[in-house]
């Protein structure tokens, strides 16, 4: 471990745990001196890690208390704890989920009020920022106006150079659709924007996002991906199942249920003479009747939610595994500038991937880039994708192949660690 690395200060909304799901920003300093970690975050969750050794949690619960008693004291710091189950973290998690379950458009401006008003501006706070001392502040831009606000309140008072972390579209009106959408943007970008224009340094995790993100604020970004160990390892050649099998995990939400419901009709319909192709969909999210006619009939069948190594032992077993996107509306723009985590999962242990999404978002334009996954853009094309497939498996081993190399030349783990290092110690120069 460098012991000359600077002290780096992460204000984010996730505890990090090595048993949660957001792991991101957790994996990018693995190859950091956790004595030089600290984090800032606002989750009632307990941190679990190897990464960090010192937290200080805003929990969201007290946040609301704090609004009708003004007098409690919130924020805290906390351990690494490896049994996180409390009543509070409970009680927040059933209220996320009943937040996703039925999506509102007022919703997240009430919480940006509750967040505006409530007493997160503590001496406790203070007093942790000033007693670690960060060298550097790591900001990751989320799509909530009170994470802006803490982060800015915490750049100020350290006066210390930031680093910015954006990896998805967290400024642009693109992906509004309503009014409510539009007023919470506009009060978002209130706190992007200075923040991306103030910092040192700017990481954003795809090209498509790059060149987004440098014309609209004056940064030369650097692309920094989840990074994969591929130390020991080789592309494993793949031989075809019969009927092929086609395999997507993830959320239905924002227009992959209809989505995934016309590549469904393309499966059933090339099976009219005969079983060559089934797809399983595996989600935790509940779909519709509408849409359980078209992916639980025939040929695909929705197969609910598994657990993690399930989902891992479904994607090896594989022949193709689906990325999808929505492919009308504004439903379309909400990935233009994403990355998802499990892209990198697919390419890296060598999956051929049908990518099916708008060409100007940033997970197809990467895809086309590399040449790393089969596409389409449109009903017509997922129709004709899968009787290429379907009439030519011998494909799924080409694209498998072209998958990993890509995986090997974008992601390998010593490259993104060093290109992670370089860039944060540059910023003390």
């Amino acid at each position: 471990m460098n012991s000359n690395l600077p002290k780096v200060l992460v204000v984010g909304i996730n505890a990090w745990r090595t048993d949660g799901t957001a792991h991101t920003l957790m994996d990018i300093f693995s190859c950091w001196d956790p004595e030089k970690v600290a984090l800032v975050y606002t989750r009632a969750d307990l941190p679990n890690t190897l990464a960090c050794k010192r937290f200080f949690q805003i929990s969201e619960s007290q946040i609301i208390k704090s609004v009708l008693k003004p007098w409690m004291k919130v924020g805290r710091v906390v351990e690494n704890t490896p049994n996180g189950n409390t009543e509070e973290i409970t009680t927040e998690r059933e209220r996320y989920a009943k937040a996703h379950k039925k999506p509102s458009a007022i919703l997240p401006l009430v919480r940006e009020v509750v967040w505006k008003l409530g007493r997160w501006k503590t001496p406790a706070l203070k007093q942790f920022v000033e007693d670690f001392n960060p060298d550097v502040i790591f900001v990751p831009i989320y799509p909530t106006a009170y994470m802006g606000r803490i982060q800015r309140y915490i750049t100020k008072l350290t006066g210390k150079p930031t680093v910015c972390y954006l990896a998805d579209d967290n400024y642009s009106y693109d992906a509004c659709s309503n009014f409510w959408q539009y007023i919470h943007r506009f009060w978002l970008r209130k706190h992007v924007g200075p923040i991306a224009k103030d910092c040192k340094e700017m990481f954003v995790i795809v090209d498509k996002e790059k060149e987004d993100t440098d014309t609209r604020f004056g940064t030369d970004s650097v692309i920094l991906t989840k990074s994969i160990d591929f130390s020991g390892k080789s592309y494993t050649h793949h031989t075809p199942n019969s009927p092929l099998k086609f395999v997507y995990t993830g959320s239905l939400v924002i227009g992959r249920d209809k989505t995934l419901s016309l590549l469904a009709d393309a499966i059933n319909a090339v099976n009219k003479d005969g079983l060559k192709a089934e797809l399983y969909i595996y989600s935790q999210t509940t779909p519709n009747d509408e849409i359980l006619g078209h992916i639980n009939v025939g040929a695909a069948h929705f197969c609910g939610r598994i657990g993690r190594d399930e989902v891992l032992k479904v994607q090896q077993e594989a022949d193709v595994v689906v990325f999808a996107e929505a492919l009308e509306g504004k439903e379309a723009n909400v990935a233009k500038l994403s990355f998802s985590t499990k892209i990198t999962d697919y390419i890296s242990n060598g999956k051929c991937v049908l990518a099916i999404g708008k060409d100007y978002i940033a997970p197809i334009d990467y895809f086309q880039r590399n040449d790393a996954a089969i596409i389409a853009h449109s009903a017509e094309e997922i129709r004709q994708c899968v009787k290429q497939i379907v009439d030519n498996p011998i494909v799924v081993d080409e694209y498998g192949e072209k998958a990993y190399n890509c995986a090997v030349r974008n992601h390998e783990k010593q490259m993104m660690e060093q290109r992670f290092i370089d860039t944060m110690c540059k910023t003390l120069r």
